[in-house]
This record gives structure tokens, C-alpha cells and sequence, in this order.
């Protein structure tokens, strides 16, 4: 008992004499230096303006959602690629398969048949093109949000729909099922929450392999692909993210206030927080020559003493920490909506992010007493993660517009153009930038009646548009055409019946 009085009397002086001296004025000072910059740090302040009811489509889309329930929605492969550059058509195929189930189109058609009033309520979103589902912004991140899992449902329900449709010859239905899954992510582009901005990134994904397998089809009209373009067009993933982080660090910010103040906020927080074997060792296992409710008072003490010291010291220069970073990705966001150019700013923003950190002087300390550490909860690794995913999306959504533009051209003359300049202004007002070296993007017609569209990749680096892999220590290999280890990202072709066939012969490992 006298031990554990020391160890608690220790850990709690050694935390505040290290670590609180001068944190809560840096805090002060940092957050008074934002707001001269004229940052908005409270919720209410970067919540967005309620949608008007006669452009919120939010009723008929929790209706749909509702009758969508937890239902397991069977979607064949949608461009799935088989060697680099090129992808099998899923509905030219015989059966509709991807690698969790293989069934006949008769039966995909009738399983399915029961989405299809779901459907028909979601095509209101082209008539109220605005999603607001009234979140309470205030909860922080204890808020709801139910409607997301639904929704990436409802983009599987669109696009199995959609590979029928085109199996059928009805490229029309098709366009619009694809069309009605880009209205729903365009109409939550201001549903500021990070993991909602995620969610329309997955479907985006989606909606990409569908509009290729669309744009196999050889019945395909001008009209169909020229709305199909303008839903792609108007998406946007940059400022998204933007609203995204402001709202992340309003929450974050709310949340570390309410747990420095008060110890049932604390535990309101943390309480996914298992305060128990943190390190998988130390005292907290039970030992032959400590009673398992002597271990048990220990580890609650050393509980105690982490929380202690996250409520007295290490809030602030957590806080400080996550200002600081939240600030230069949005930083970052903010120069590459205005030029456009995203690799440079995010290596930039990878490269400050990495010089900033929380420092404790004492943490050996606490570490060999396996006291728990609060400040590993609040995290800023997710952020490049969500900015890298954010320029993958974005990229891929201006090749994809050149794709479709780049299909219209060859409906109208018959072949395809031999620079993305004679699209412009017919097709698109200006050729896309490749935001990873802010060159227009990579285009020649190939002498086989193919062609050739990509764009330089993570790397920044033109390969001349080499979609092969890139070695790896492990020897795996993808065949995806965003993959990280793939030399350019190359607009797949579709490919032939003997590459297939080597494809299911030889699988990648």
C-alpha cells in the first residue's frame, strides 16, 4: 500500500512538473493566433446552413434506406482487372460472378427485383439534389450515423442493377442507376464528418468501375454519356475535405474541454478505453505472489493516475498538437483547390506533419509503470491517410471524365481524336490536370484501335503510361489501376478472351 501511495504521489508530481508548466498558455496563445487568422474553431461555427425543404431530398432517402435494411446485395465484378492495363467486362460474361459467388443473370434479376422500388424512390434526388439528415454537429463523436452503412448499400443495389441493365442491351437504365448513385454522393458533399467523406469515396470507387463497364457497350448514346459526365463533373472532393477536417477539429477541440473539465466527461469520452492490460504485461497480469484483487486495486490505481495526468497536463499539449495539425492539412487543402497541383502540397503536408508531436519528458517513466497513456486516443495519423485517399478520388474522377468525354468523340466521328485538345470545347471546356504534376493528362490513340489515357500516379513520375507493377520485397502482385505499386495509372482496356483466360489460369498471388 505504501508502494502504490508513493508510485501515485510520484507519477502525479513528475506529470505536472514536466508537462503542464507553460501548456495551457501555449494553448491560449495558438488558439488566439488561429483566430486572427480568422479560423473557425467552435462546432456552431463551421456546421452547415440547414438545406431549404424543397431542395433536401433527405425524406425519400431514408425512406429507401429503410427498406434497404442489412440486406446482402450481390454484385458481379465490375471492371475487375486481370493484368495490367486491362480489365474482363462483367456483363459480357456469361455468369454473373466476382469472387464471392457466381449465379446465373436470371436469378441476380430476381433476387433483385426487390430493390427496385427502392430505386425508384432514390431517383428523387435528381428532382431535390441536396441531402440534409439534420445531424446535431454538437454530439461530436458520439453522433449517429446510420444512414452511411445504407447508402454504400444503395450504391451496390445501383450498380449490380446498373451490370444488369447492360447484360440486357438497356444502356439507358444502366447510365441511370450510375447517374442516380453520383447525385447521392454530390448531394452529401456538405455532410461535414470525416468518415461521411470516406464513405462517398468508397462509392465514388463503385460508380467508377460501373461507368467503365458502360462504356464498353456499344449502344451507348451521346445523351446517356453526356449526363452520365456531367454528374461526374460536378462531383468534388477537395473542398469536401476541407469542411470535413474543420468540423473533425471543432469536435475534436469540443471534446477534449468537456473531459479536462469534468471526470464524468472524461469518462464519457474514453469510454471505449480499456484502462486494463494497456501493454499486454506488467503488473496487470496476475502473478503467483500478488491476490487478483491486489492486481486488480494496482492496475486501478495506475488508471487513475493516467487519468489524472491526461486531465491535468497532457490535454494541452494534445490539444496543441492536434490544432497544429488539423491546421496544415487544411493548409494544404486549401492550396490545392486553388492551384489544383496536389502532390507537391501533400508531400509538403506529409513532410510538417512529421515534425510535430507530443513530447513528454516523463514517458519513460510512465511507460515502465504501464500507466495509461490518454494522449494515444486522440490521433493525427487518419489525417494524411483521409488527404492521400482524397487525391486518389480526385484523380480518378478527372480521368474517368476523359474517358467518357473520349467515348463521345468516337460516337460522333468514329474514331478517336488524337490529342485531348480536340475535345475542347465540344466535349469538356478545358483537358483535365493531372493533379499529381499538374500536367494535362497522358493521351495517344494506339495503332490497334485501342488507347492509351493515364495519369502520372503518387509518384509525380511519367513512365509513359507503364501500368506493370512496381517490384515489392513480398513478390505480390495487384493488377488494381490505382494500386500504390503500379508505375502510371492507366485507364484499363478491355481485354481479350485468351488474357482472361491466363488471368483464372495463373492468379496473381
Amino acid at each position: 500500500m505504501i508502494a502504490v501511495g508513493i508510485f501515485m504521489v510520484l507519477s502525479c508530481a513528475i506529470s505536472l512538473l514536466t508537462i503542464r508548466v507553460g501548456s495551457e498558455n501555449k494553448l491560449e496563445a495558438y488558439k488566439k493566433l488561429l483566430r486572427e487568422k480568422g479560423e473557425k474553431l467552435e462546432i456552431s461555427e463551421v456546421a452547415p446552413p440547414p438545406v431549404p425543404a424543397g431542395e433536401n431530398c433527405a425524406d425519400a432517402v431514408k425512406l429507401a434506406f429503410g427498406s434497404i435494411g442489412m440486406a446482402n446485395v450481390k454484385v458481379p465484378g465490375e471492371m475487375r482487372m486481370v493484368a495490367p492495363g486491362k480489365a474482363m467486362v462483367g456483363w459480357m460474361q456469361p455468369m454473373a460472378s466476382n469472387t464471392d459467388f457466381t449465379n446465373a443473370w436470371e436469378d441476380l434479376a430476381a433476387e433483385g427485383a426487390t430493390f427496385r422500388p427502392i430505386i425508384e424512390t432514390l431517383k428523387q434526388v435528381f428532382e431535390r439534389p441536396k441531402l440534409d439528415f439534420g445531424l446535431d454537429y454538437k454530439k461530436g463523436f458520439s453522433l449517429l450515423l446510420p444512414q452511411l452503412a445504407s447508402s454504400k448499400r444503395a450504391a451496390q443495389i445501383l450498380t449490380s442493377e446498373a451490370a444488369l441493365d447492360l447484360h440486357n442491351g438497356d444502356t439507358g437504365a444502366a447510365a441511370t442507376n450510375i447517374r442516380v448513385l453520383l447525385a447521392l454522393v454530390h448531394g452529401n458533399h456538405d455532410e461535414a464528418i470525416a468518415i461521411s467523406h470516406l464513405v462517398r469515396i468508397a462509392e465514388v470507387a463503385i460508380a467508377e468501375g460501373a461507368t467503365w463497364e458502360l462504356l464498353q457497350a456499344t449502344n451507348a448514346t451521346d445523351q446517356q454519356l453526356a449526363e452520365l459526365q456531367r454528374e461526374w463533373e460536378q462531383l468534388e472532393f477537395i473542398d469536401s475535405a476541407e469542411k470535413a477536417f474543420l468540423m473533425e477539429r471543432a469536435m475534436m477541440k469540443s471534446q477534449i474541454e468537456k473531459a479536462r473539465v469534468s471526470s464524468a466527461q472524461f469518462d464519457c469520452v474514453f469510454s471505449g478505453y480499456s484502462g486494463r492490460h494497456v501493454s499486454g504485461g506488467g503488473s496487470s497480469s496476475p502473478s503467483s505472489s500478488w491476490p487478483a484483487n491486489l492486481n486488480e486495486f494496482v492496475d486501478d490505481a495506475k488508471l487513475a493516475s493516467g487519468k489524472f495526468m491526461w486531465r491535468t497536463s497532457w490535454n494541452y499539449s494534445e490539444e496543441i498538437h492536434l490544432l497544429q495539425a488539423d491546421q496544415i492539412v487544411l493548409e494544404a487543402l486549401r492550396t490545392m483547390k486553388t492551384n489544383q497541383v496536389l502532390k507537391p502540397q501533400s508531400d509538403a503536408m506529409k513532410a510538417r506533419l512529421d515534425t510535430i508531436g507530443l513530447t513528454n519528458v516523463g514517458e519513460p517513466f510512465f511507460d515502465a509503470l504501464d500507466i495509461p497513456d490518454f494522449r494515444d486516443i486522440f490521433t493525427s495519423e487518419y489525417m494524411g491517410s483521409t488527404v492521400i485517399k482524397t487525391l486518389r478520388t480526385e484523380a480518378s474522377r478527372r480521368v474517368v471524365v476523359a474517358a467518357v468525354a473520349l467515348k463521345r468523340f468516337q460516337l460522333k466521328h468514329g474514331k478517336w481524336p488524337e490529342s485531348l485538345e480536340e475535345l475542347v470545347p465540344e466535349f469538356f471546356p478545358a483537358v483535365p490536370i493531372d493533379p499529381y504534376d499538374g500536367k494535362p493528362l497522358r493521351y495517344h490513340p494506339n495503332a490497334d484501335g485501342t488507347y492509351l489515357l493515364y495519369c502520372v500516379g503518387p509518384d509525380g513520375v511519367d513512365d509513359g503510361g507503364a501500368p506493370a507493377n512496381i517490384s515489392s520485397s513480398t513478390g505480390s502482385v495487384r493488377y488494381d489501376w490505382q494500386n500504390s505499386k503500379a508505375q502510371d495509372w492507366v485507364w484499363p482496356q478491355p481485354a481479350t478472351e485468351a488474357e482472361i483466360k491466363f488471368f483464372y489460369d495463373n492468379p496473381p498471388k
